[in-house]
């Protein structure tokens, strides 16, 4: 067997051993509505996001097609046994089971495209969107959930779930700077450039975010921060 298979073999068993053990931790945390709902899920969100950094810069495009595929599959499968499956815990919401999927589903397509799209487009700039996304997307939910109080809806969506804070939206900003400034600096990008670029990245990503419709903010704030980092620096 050649060393690329097993490369690749290699990161599907340790995506699903990691998926496993990260679902059965996040499911611990909480499901549902609450703030501890909110920690289980983007502790889930966060995680994923981070883990695709080192795939992207190890195995490519393809790399992260396999690691998103066995991701997407066990959320799936999770989404199938219900109650039944730590990582359906860890992430369902409250309300029926076709709305909880729905709200499962929606997120994780739109993850997957603006995954695939952004290294299609940017290669290796792809890994600004994921930290930019996963860091400042789950910083935000989670300082909303704790500290919001000055509330706003997204003029794209119509639904209950478009309904933003200013304290998450500049915890966005924050944590999606940070995040695009490590991406910056492990691929290699000038200090000053990083932290600069880095910061245009996280302010396009919360931008990104505030405006987006309900379920879609996986795909914007992923790819209009790989574009933009790639745009200054690639």
């Amino acid at each position: 067997m050649s060393s690329p298979t097993l490369s690749f073999l290699g990161l599907a068993m340790g995506t699903l051993v990691a998926g496993l053990f990260l679902g059965v931790v996040c499911s611990r945390l909480g499901g549902g509505d609450g703030p501890r709902g909110s920690l289980g899920r983007k502790t889930f969100h966060i995680a994923v996001f981070t883990g695709a950094v080192p795939v992207q810069l190890w195995l490519g495009f393809w790399g992260v097609v396999v690691y998103g595929t066995v991701i997407a599959s066990m959320v799936a499968l999770g989404l199938l046994r219900g109650e039944r499956a730590s990582i359906y815990r860890a992430l369902a919401r409250e309300g029926d089971g076709e709305g909880q999927r729905r709200l499962v589903l929606v997120p994780l397509a739109m993850t997957a495209l603006g995954g695939l799209l952004s290294v299609l487009l940017v290669g290796r700039f792809a890994i600004v969107g994921y930290l930019v996304c996963g860091w400042g997307d789950g910083a935000g939910e989670l300082a909303g959930r704790v500290w919001g109080r000055r509330k706003y809806r997204s003029p794209l969506s119509r639904g209950q779930g478009s309904t933003r804070t200013l304290e998450g939206s500049l915890a966005v900003l924050a944590a999606g700077f940070l995040g695009g400034w490590a991406a910056l600096d492990l691929l290699g990008a000038p200090p000053l450039s990083s932290l600069g670029v880095g910061l245009i990245a996280g302010a396009v990503g919360a931008l990104a975010e505030g405006l987006s419709g309900e379920g879609t903010d996986n795909l914007w704030v992923q790819l209009l921060p790989s574009l933009t980092a790639w745009w200054f620096l690639g």
